[in-house]
């Protein structure tokens, strides 16, 4: 489960479940139940904010939870070049974070798409 490994990212950052909710724009009670285990697959949107307001790539979190084929398919081109920015967008506007962030999976997706053979 994911839960318990955002609650153990944000104890060793000393954060507050308040606190981690307002920087990842998040319900302190959705982050709760999260860490809890009630909410077991969070979106990677979701995901991704709460990563960012703890410092850490997405796919970090999913690796500590054993679930990173879980990452991997719900957004199989996202790849660690693309999840090391979503950090470092953590102080922009949601609206912006989202554009950048979908901007880049496109443009990976397009270089991808360029370098597979033609069949």
């Amino acid at each position: 489960m994911i839960g318990p490994v955002v609650r153990q990212f944000r104890q060793q950052r000393k954060l507050s479940q308040e606190a981690l909710a307002n920087t990842a724009h998040v319900s302190s009670g959705y982050l709760s139940k999260l860490e809890r285990g009630v909410y077991k697959a969070p979106s990677i949107e979701v995901l991704s904010r709460i990563a960012a307001a703890l410092s850490v790539a997405p796919a970090e979190l999913y690796r500590a939870a054993g679930l990173e084929e879980l990452f991997l398919q719900q957004d199989p081109s996202l790849s660690s070049s693309i999840e090391s920015y979503a950090p470092r967008l953590g102080d922009l506007p949601r609206r912006d974070r989202d554009i950048i962030m979908n901007e880049l999976r496109r443009v990976f997706r397009e270089e991808a798409e360029r370098q597979e053979p033609a069949g």
